[in-house]
């Protein structure tokens, strides 16, 4: 099936078609006789800038000043002076777009099929477009036009926009070089950027088609990138498409596929699963928030960085139940690429030589992205992404990127983790932690006793190296069999599970972390009698606070949960929620919601969506599609429940090569109840 795209107008980028090759993206948008191919790079940064951990930072500070109530101590330990001229943080930064003018046509409809990864868009008067790219021949883009249309392209850089004055200039850029050589149908520009390498963007214009690429580093002025023999001749659109057929091809043979009754939830499944195919290759960049499709008009939400506290979680989440194991390895040689760093993190704030602490807010060298002294402190995040690398190693059965990398962070995590605990009554304690994202950085409401989300992590750590041991032949150590027994596995009350102790969920919240116990960490046990009970109470609490106050991505994991509770009528409909109100005309995936009625957080300024009030993330996508195929197959230590997430409504319903922690690949179909797994 399809994705469609209707162009009456000219919104904003991220409602257009999207094409990636794990390092560059384009998105086609426009409207009446103009298409705009906005492109990005996951890679480009401006690295200045960022906070690093300082002695002040350190546990028994941050402890002492909450326990005194002295916010201003507090804060002054995370507070830094900026140069002038100077970011406070590294951020990602907007590259351009080119502008293709098609004189007496109006673009009326556009299309793409996920499986081959071509596209097109159909003009009003007739006539259609052809669209492809491939990550062979550097990255390249193509257009192929009607014979006998014409068109007119030219490129438009980022230092073109306001954001240039506004936001660039004082921080020392200096406006993009700009070319053009009519004669051989080139345009396109190159930019020096402050203290990165350059980067450039250029077409060829040949006859019917159009192509597209960026380098960066070289060329880094106008005269070399007309030189380059890689853009002479052009590559055709021909071998583009086919190049495309053949890699889309692969990657839906690699991975699982569904079917399923609902044609909103199979789009959700098919377009999640190709976009983020399209941003997480195993020879491209790690996808941070937005990917590899930044807005080429302003600086990205967020600074475009890497949030570990659930955006990557969810961003990568399909490469385990949907088979494609290999996009998560540029993540992973990322984060362990900063292991020094994160060394050092350890050293300054737990007092350890040999733990690791990674914040939950990074660039692409681990360097903090700071000012939120919450997400800094969160070592949840350096535990959730050691679980990402021991479930990789369950899945892919790789032995020997556990024992070259991943055991050696899961187990510089738990040294952080003992190294904050302390002894109480005879059982162990987080004396202060966060819950994310609760509170914001309100000292009094921000922290507190035995947080669940901490204590989870911590567990799911524990029984990973506990089983990483086994794997590798050998014993565990005692200190993780000692938090294994003695760390609490939640706080809780008479409402159920709480953030931390004494504080229960009291208002709707973005974040459902507290319930991490249940997915993603699975360390909760629902066998027994009390353990059901806490399960329910928590349930209803959070049921009855509502969704007043969720971000996009909060609704596929709500989703999940609810495939774990065993209410798959909800687990449904949140998704289609999701599509309903937190994505845009163009199947855009967005962190602010764009039609009212179902959150609070809506798009900058105003209850309906538009232009640059939306804020594109790809957590939401990705986990969406993730939360299909959990419905599918769901689960918890190794015991698999089928189909459990899907409605009795849907009569047959079916799934294809989906994979299992045990490094199974099944298939199964439930026609009118009965279920048939292969």
């Amino acid at each position: 099936m399809k994705v469609t795209w209707d162009f009456p107008r000219l919104g904003s980028c991220h409602e257009g078609i999207a094409f990636g090759d794990g390092r560059t993206g384009v998105l086609v948008w426009g409207g009446g006789d103009e298409i705009r191919l906005t492109v990005g790079r996951a890679d480009l940064w401006d690295h200045r800038g960022g906070y690093p951990w300082t002695q002040e930072q350190n546990y028994a500070n941050i402890v002492s000043a909450i326990r005194a109530g002295d916010e201003g101590r507090l804060l002054s330990f995370f507070k830094k002076e900026t140069p002038e001229g100077e970011p406070r943080n590294p951020y990602m930064l907007p590259l351009g777009r080119i502008v293709v003018k098609v004189p007496g046509r109006t673009l009326a409809r556009g299309a793409l099929d996920p499986f081959t990864g071509i596209g097109s868009l159909e003009f009003a008067e007739g006539g259609t477009v052809s669209l492809a790219m491939t990550k062979r021949d550097g990255g390249t883009f193509a257009m192929k036009f009607p014979e006998g249309v014409a068109f007119e392209a030219r490129t438009v850089p980022a230092t073109d926009f306001p954001v240039y004055e506004e936001k660039l200039r004082p921080l020392g850029f200096k406006r993009a070089e700009t070319f053009d050589d009519v004669g051989r149908g080139m345009g396109g520009f190159c930019w020096k950027l402050p203290a990165d390498p350059p980067v450039a963007l250029a077409f060829v214009k040949r006859g019917a088609e159009l192509t597209l690429r960026t380098w960066r580093g070289a060329p880094s002025a106008a005269s070399e990138v007309l030189a380059r023999e890689d853009m002479r001749p052009p590559v055709s659109f021909e071998k583009v498409r086919a190049e495309s057929e053949v890699h889309w091809s692969a990657f839906w043979a690699e991975g699982a596929r569904v079917k399923v009754p609902d044609p909103v939830i199979q789009r959700v499944f098919d377009y999640g699963m190709y976009r983020f195919g399209a941003m997480t290759d195993p020879d491209g960049v790690p996808a941070g928030l937005q990917g590899v499709w930044l807005e080429d008009d302003r600086l990205v939400p967020w600074n475009g960085d890497y949030h570990f506290n659930i955006n990557v979680q969810e961003c990568y989440s399909p490469a385990y139940r949907g088979g494609h194991f290999r996009n998560l390895l540029p993540l992973f040689r990322m984060v362990l690429s900063w292991r020094p760093r994160l060394r050092d993190n350890a050293r300054q704030f737990a007092g350890v030589e040999n733990g690791y602490s990674l914040p939950h807010s990074v660039d692409d060298r681990g360097v903090c992205i700071g000012g939120f002294w919450t997400g800094t402190i969160d070592h949840g995040s350096t535990a959730w992404v050691a679980a990402m690398m021991m479930r990789y190693v369950r899945y892919s059965g790789d032995v020997a990127f556990l024992r070259d990398g991943a055991y050696d962070f899961m187990k510089g995590a738990m040294v952080v983790y003992r190294a904050l605990m302390e002894e109480r009554d005879g059982v162990l304690s987080i004396p202060l932690g966060p819950s994310p994202e609760w509170g914001g950085s309100n000292m009094a409401n921000a922290v507190g006793r035995d947080p669940s989300f901490q204590l989870a992590a911590a567990h799911r750590l524990a029984l990973d190296l506990i089983d990483a041991a086994r794997i590798l032949g050998e014993e565990p150590e005692a200190m993780w069999l000692d938090v294994e027994r003695r760390l609490p596995p939640c706080s809780a009350g008479d409402r159920g599970i709480q953030l931390f102790k004494g504080q229960d969920l009291t208002e709707s919240h973005r974040h459902h972390s507290h319930m991490a116990g249940f997915y993603p960490f699975d360390t909760l046990d629902m066998s027994s009698a009390k353990g059901r009970e806490n399960a329910a109470a928590t349930y209803r609490t959070w049921v009855e606070q509502g969704t007043g106050k969720w971000a996009g991505w909060s609704l596929p994991w709500a989703s999940i949960l609810n495939t774990h509770f065993g209410n798959a009528q909800a687990a449904a409909e949140l998704l289609r929620s999701w599509d309903a109100y937190f994505c845009n005309p163009g199947h855009g995936s967005l962190h602010n919601a764009y039609a009212p009625g179902f959150s609070a957080i809506t798009t900058f300024g105003s209850f309906a969506g538009a232009g640059d009030g939306q804020v594109m993330q790809m957590d939401g996508q990705c986990a969406a599609a993730t939360a299909v195929l959990e419905m599918m197959a769901h689960e918890v230590n190794g015991k698999v429940e089928f189909f459990k997430g899907c409605p009795e409504s849907w009569r047959d319903v079916s799934f294809e090569n989906l994979a299992l922690s045990d490094g199974r690949r099944v298939s199964g179909r439930r026609v009118n109840g009965k279920i048939l797994i292969e």
